[in-house]
Formats: structure tokens, C-alpha cells, sequence
């Protein structure tokens, strides 16, 4: 799990969360970005404050939370493609960069991925 704060991406130590790949990939593709990252104990209430929080999995890839217990996350809206197929809502800026470079890094960086015959 990650959260963003005043530009800065915020995710638990491995003792906190389930350390993977994905939340390794992400930590990278952010610093390659100039994105501040910090990895320390984070609290609820932190995370229920924050301006952006998204979830990293293997299936998910990079997944926005739009709210915890209840609370809406963050001041942006998410990203809703209608059916007429145009975008209507701003996603978390910070989430999208990170989606779209981890959706470029995995098509195009051959040691980044394993091909299945």
C-alpha cells in the first residue's frame, strides 16, 4: 500500500506491508521520476488524510483507493472513461504517472518482464 502527501509517496516499511515486486517496481519507477519517496511506519489516520492512495499487486498492478472506512481519499476524483469512451474525472496525478510508467516499463523493458512461450 501506498499513500502520496504533499507530493510525497509514502508506503510502509516490509514489516507493515506485503513486500513484492510490484511495490519494488514502483519505488523505482518513482525515484526514476524525481517523485520523493519515504518508506516508514505510517498510521491510519495518516492514510485516511492522505492526498492519494493506491494498492500494488502482482493482478492489480497499481489499484487507486477512493476511500477507507468509509472516508473519501484525497481531493481529486478517479479516472471514469465513459461510454462515449472520453475521460470525465482527473485521476490522482501521482497514481496516473506511476501507472503509466509502470504500464510502459513492463511492455518495453525486456528484463522488467518474463515472456511465456
Amino acid at each position: 500500500i501506498f499513500m502520496v502527501q504533499d507530493g510525497v509517496l509514502l508506503t510502509p516499511h516490509e514489516d507493515h506491508c506485503l513486500p513484492g515486486i510490484t511495490r519494488e517496481t514502483v519505488l523505482s519507477l518513482a525515484t526514476e521520476l524525481g517523485i520523493l519517496t519515504c518508506v516508514r511506519r505510517i498510521s491510519l489516520a495518516e492514510f485516511h488524510s492522505a492526498d492519494e492512495v493506491f494498492t500494488t499487486g502482482t493482478m492489480g498492478e497499481l489499484t487507486p483507493v477512493v476511500n477507507i472506512d468509509g472516508r473519501r481519499i484525497g481531493p481529486y476524483d478517479v479516472h471514469v472513461l465513459k461510454e462515449d469512451r472520453h475521460d470525465s474525472l482527473i485521476r490522482n496525478p501521482i497514481t496516473q504517472r506511476l501507472q503509466k510508467a509502470y504500464s510502459h516499463a513492463t511492455h518495453t523493458r525486456d528484463d522488467w518482464s518474463t515472456p511465456i512461450p
